[in-house]
C-alpha cells in the first residue's frame, strides 16, 4: 500500500500569481553558504503544481547555475513591482532540465506582463528588453519541488508560511 498524496506546496493562488510577469530573483549558495542571485525571466507550473520550472539566461546567472548545480538548493522570489506582493518559494533538489517546446515564448510573455506592470512606474517595454532579453539559445530551464512557500509582502506577516490548501 503506498502512502498517502499530499497536496502541492503551490496552491492555485500561488500557481496563478507567480505566472502574472513579475519581477523574479533566484537564489543560491556555495559550500561555504556565500551567497549567488540572478535574476529570472519567467517560470512553468506544473500541471499538478508538484514543481516549479524558472528561467534564466546563462549570461546573467553563472553562479547561481553553479550553486544549483552544486548542491540544488534554490529560493525564488516573485513580487509585483506596483503593488509590492512578494512570495518566495525554495527548493533543495534543483536541476537544470532541458526545456521545452513553448518556453522561449513563455519567457517573452512573462517579460511583456511585466512590462506592463512597471510601465507606470516610469520603465517600459524598452528598459525591459535592455535589461532582462538576451539571446534565446542561452536560456536555462531550472526544475525543483517546493519545499516551502512563505509570502515576502512587507507588512506584518512578511515571512510566514502560506498554508496549503487542497
Amino acid at each position: 500500500m503506498s502512502p498517502p498524496a499530499t497536496a502541492p506546496l503551490m496552491t492555485p493562488d500561488v500557481a496563478a500569481f507567480i505566472g502574472g510577469g513579475l519581477s523574479i530573483t533566484l537564489a543560491s549558495c556555495d559550500s561555504r553558504l556565500v551567497p549567488s542571485i540572478a535574476k529570472g525571466v519567467g517560470c512553468r507550473v506544473a500541471e499538478d503544481r508538484s514543481t516549479l520550472t524558472v528561467f534564466v539566461f546563462a549570461e546573467s546567472a553563472e553562479a547561481t547555475c553553479r550553486d544549483v548545480a552544486a548542491n540544488g538548493r534554490i529560493a525564488v522570489t516573485f513580487s509585483r513591482p506596483s503593488t509590492h506582493e512578494t512570495i518566495q518559494i525554495k527548493g533543495n533538489d534543483a536541476r537544470t532540465v532541458p526545456l521545452l517546446p513553448g518556453d522561449v515564448a513563455c519567457v517573452r510573455r512573462n517579460l511583456d506582463r511585466f512590462a506592463e506592470d512597471i510601465t507606470p512606474l516610469g520603465w517600459g517595454p524598452d528598459f525591459i528588453d535592455a535589461v532582462f532579453w538576451r539571446d534565446p539559445a542561452e536560456l536555462i530551464a531550472i526544475r525543483f519541488t517546493p519545499d516551502g512557500v512563505f509570502g515576502q509582502t512587507p507588512g506584518p506577516r512578511a515571512g510566514e508560511a502560506l498554508a496549503r490548501r487542497a
